[in-house]
C-alpha cells in the first residue's frame, strides 16, 4: 500500500471514529432519589435508548430478585459483568460516581422535601398496609426514609448505599451542597417538563417530547397534608439543600436560554 493511500485510510478511519464518538450517547449515572419522579424519568430514558440499555430498567427488573434495584454496593461488586448500558440507575448515593470504574455523566432530581416525604409515606402506607400514623411512630423508618433523606443521598462520602450513612449532620449537608454544584444535571420534580428540556440540552436526548408521570401516590397533591407538622422538623437540612437546588437550576436555565 502506498504511503498516500495508507495516510488516506488512516485519516478516514480517524474521521469515522470521531463521528461515531460524537453520535454515541453519553453514559449517564442516574441517582434515583425515591419519590422524585425517578421511575418516570427512567422509563422515558428506556424509550430514548431502548429498554435493555437502561440498567436496571423494566426489562432487567422483571428478572431480578423482588423486581427491585440491586444495592449500589452489589452493582459495584458485579460491575464487570453488568449488561451493556447507556444509563446506570439505582437508589444509590451520589458517591457512587466516585466509586465506579467507568466515568459517567451524573444526573438526579430533587423534590420539595415535605412533598417528597408525604409521597414516601403514602407509598409505604399502601405497600405495607400500615397507617401513616403508625409509620410516624417508627423511629427506624423515619431515619431511613424521611429525615433529611435527600441530604443523605447527596452528602454521602465514600459509601454508595443510603443506609451506610449513619448520621446526617451539618457536615453531610455541606458535602451535599458541594456535590449538587458538581453534578452534570440536577432537575426539580416540581418543574418536571422544564427540567426535562434542560436534560435534553445537556445530554442531547429528546425526553421532553415524551413526558410521562407514573407511580404518583398523591395524585391531588394535598393528601396526607395533616401530617406536615409531624415531619417538617425532620427536614431542615433537606429544605436548605432544596433551596440551593432551585437557585442552581434557575442559573442553569438562564444560561441555556441565553445560549
Amino acid at each position: 500500500m502506498s504511503r498516500l493511500k495508507r495516510w488516506t485510510n488512516n485519516t478516514l478511519n480517524f474521521i469515522e471514529d470521531r463521528i461515531a464518538t460524537t453520535r454515541r450517547p453519553e453514559r449517564i449515572l442516574l441517582i434515583h432519589i425515591a419519590k422524585t419522579a425517578g421511575t418516570s424519568l427512567r422509563r422515558m430514558l428506556q424509550d430514548e435508548y431502548g429498554p435493555r440499555l437502561v440498567y436496571p430498567g423494566d426489562f432487567h427488573l422483571q428478572r431480578l430478585p423482588g423486581g427491585v434495584y440491586p444495592l449500589g454496593s452489589e452493582m459495584l461488586r458485579d460491575f464487570a459483568t453488568l449488561p451493556p448500558h447507556n444509563v446506570l440507575v439505582g437508589h444509590f448515593t451520589a458517591a457512587m460516581a466516585d466509586l465506579t470504574p467507568r466515568r459517567y455523566q451524573t444526573a438526579t432530581f430533587l423534590r420539595e422535601p415535605i412533598q417528597r416525604s408525604l409521597s414516601m409515606l403514602g407509598q409505604f402506607s399502601r405497600t405495607w398496609n400500615t397507617p401513616v400514623s403508625a409509620l410516624l411512630e417508627d423511629a427506624r423508618f423515619l431515619a431511613d426514609n424521611i429525615a433529611d433523606f435527600q441530604t443523605r443521598i447527596l452528602g454521602a462520602d465514600g459509601v454508595c448505599d443510603p443506609h451506610q450513612v449513619e448520621v446526617v449532620d451539618d457536615a453531610v449537608l455541606a458535602r451535599a451542597m458541594q456535590r449538587l454544584e458538581t453534578l452534570d444535571f440536577v432537575g426539580l420534580t416540581e418543574r418536571f417538563p422544564e427540567s426535562c428540556a434542560v436534560f435534553d440540552d445537556r445530554f442531547r436526548t429528546g425526553i421532553s417530547k415524551s413526558i410521562r408521570r407514573e407511580v404518583v401516590f398523591r395524585p391531588e397533591g394535598h393528601e396526607l397534608s395533616e401530617f406536615i407538622p409531624r415531619i417538617a422538623p425532620l427536614l431542615e437540612r433537606d429544605r436548605k439543600l432544596y433551596e440551593q437546588a432551585v437557585a442552581h437550576f434557575d442559573a442553569v436555565a438562564r444560561l441555556d436560554a441565553a445560549a
